[in-house]
């Protein structure tokens, strides 16, 4: 009889381990990000020139049941600016085509009181970096040149993640970035630096 009650006892047990361990499973899904900041492009025989960022990333994602996230997608991103050369004055439109790597860690903030829907996210992250096409116009006409390069670069993301429904989040966070490496074309040698972005995304799990 005690060795019954024994062995029922180790079965809960073993049953009430697993439902818990089965509460925070390994996650997948995909994630949908709008980012909006500025950044500065340093280019050969020119001064460094500030500008703004609008860009956007659709990442696939895989979650361990520890918070630890990798992540890898596309994404596209717009850099535009103002300057002026040899006294004329131009506006310059970049597209980037961007493949990003990410390693994110999470953590629940407040987690029984909020039930779990409130966690906080930060990570680093690699991206290859493609100039697709790039429009300089000036007072008189306009050039346009395409497929200008490829780089690399290195950044980190801090920021929130809130839980709309059982498999939709909600998050807000800001993202750093800057390009280590330089596009070499044509004789012309450029990067983008102090990429910061505010960024805005929906998650989606599967």
């Amino acid at each position: 009889m005690k060795k019954s009650i024994f062995t029922l006892l180790l079965v809960l047990i073993t049953l009430n381990v697993k439902a818990q361990e089965e509460s925070k499973q390994k996650e997948l899904g995909f994630n949908v990000t709008g980012k909006l900041g500025f950044a500065k492009q340093n280019q050969s025989g020119m001064v460094l020139l500030n500008g703004s960022i609008n860009a956007g990333d659709v990442l696939f994602f895989y979650r361990l049941p520890s918070g630890t996230t990798f992540s890898t997608g596309i994404g596209l991103m717009d850099f535009n600016a103002n300057g002026v050369s040899a006294g004329e004055s131009y506006a310059l439109k970049q597209s980037y085509l961007r493949i990003p790597i990410n390693l994110n860690y999470s953590l629940y903030i407040l987690e029984d009181q909020l039930d779990s829907k409130l966690s906080a996210y930060g990570g680093i992250g690699v991206y290859a970096n493609a100039l697709l096409k790039e429009e300089v116009q000036t007072i008189d006409e306009t050039f346009k040149n395409r497929n200008q390069g490829w780089n690399a670069g290195l950044g980190f993301n801090v920021g929130l993640r809130f839980g709309v429904a059982k498999n939709l989040n909600f998050g807000i966070g800001f993202e750093s970035q800057s390009d280590f490496t330089k596009m070499k074309k044509n004789g012309v040698e450029r990067k983008l630096e102090e990429i910061n972005t505010i960024n805005f995304s929906f998650e989606f799990k599967f």
